[in-house]
């Protein structure tokens, strides 16, 4: 048997079920199991680098010219890197 005509043979079999029947199903199946868990850490530790640097940036027009702006940008932006909070 393909893949595929599982999936078909799977498909037909959970279209002759009731919302009810499915959800009774459901319950049954383990969920302590990490398999079924997604792990969101790296998503959350990059969202909160990002956070960290554009609330603690400054903007371009605050400084009195360009080269103060990238010192001060490239400093913020390595103490973020580094795990340092501002």
């Amino acid at each position: 048997m393909t893949k595929s005509s599982e999936l078909s043979a799977i498909e037909r079999a959970l279209s002759m079920l009731k919302p009810e029947q499915i959800a009774e199903l459901m319950k049954d199946i383990p969920t302590q199991n990490r398999a079924y868990m997604i792990d969101y850490s790296a998503r959350i530790r990059r969202l909160a680098i990002n956070q960290l640097y554009f609330s603690s940036a400054i903007k371009p027009f605050q400084v009195d010219n360009f080269e103060d702006y990238k010192e001060h940008d490239e400093g913020i932006r390595q103490q973020v890197l580094s795990g340092v909070e501002l």
